[in-house]
């Protein structure tokens, strides 16, 4: 697997990775807004609703405990520093490979990126979901986004299909 690109003047950053909890969720939420506006300044079709922060928490509240979900942390100095969310799938029975994995969101505070914590914060998903005999593992990324295109395809993601879209108003 491919590593990310540390910055060259900045160490890695030790920060502790672990399982999402109800106590996490206000941080979470918050990266979630971040995350969210950036997309939406790269193309309207992702500008959250003005009811975002109720529905991403409840969500996320929905996902904590699931045997099919997994939210994870980075936490430096007590603090949230990035999360990352994955949940298993089944495609119908027609797929020879039916189970899947699928990362939701991936996302670092600003100040935290390039010090590998995005790229620990996949890489516990990725193993979480090898150990549910995931062989597949699929995301998807605004293709405006090159930032975040440059470090999937760092950890050695690459494109197999294309997502199209048709307003009609």
């Amino acid at each position: 697997m491919a590593t990310t690109r540390a910055r060259p003047d900045v160490m890695p950053l030790d920060c502790e990775i672990r399982p999402a909890t109800a106590r996490d969720v206000p941080e979470i939420v918050a990266l979630w807004g971040e995350l969210a506006h950036h997309h939406a300044g790269l193309d309207p079709a992702f500008a959250p609703s003005a009811t975002w922060q109720d529905e991403y928490r409840y969500f996320l509240r929905s996902l904590l405990g699931r045997d099919d979900a997994l939210a994870v942390v980075a936490v430096r100095d007590a603090r949230v520093v990035g999360y990352a969310v994955g949940r298993l799938t089944l495609l119908p029975g027609f797929f020879a490979e039916r189970r899947r994995g699928y990362i939701h969101d991936v996302v670092t505070r600003p100040a935290y990126r390039r010090r590998g914590v995005g790229r620990r914060l996949v890489e516990a998903l990725l193993d979480w979901m090898a150990q549910a005999g995931v062989a597949t593992v699929e995301l998807t990324v605004a293709v405006r986004n090159t930032e975040a295109i440059g470090f999937w395809e760092r950890l050695g993601f690459t494109p197999y299909m294309l997502h199209y879209r048709r307003a009609l108003r």
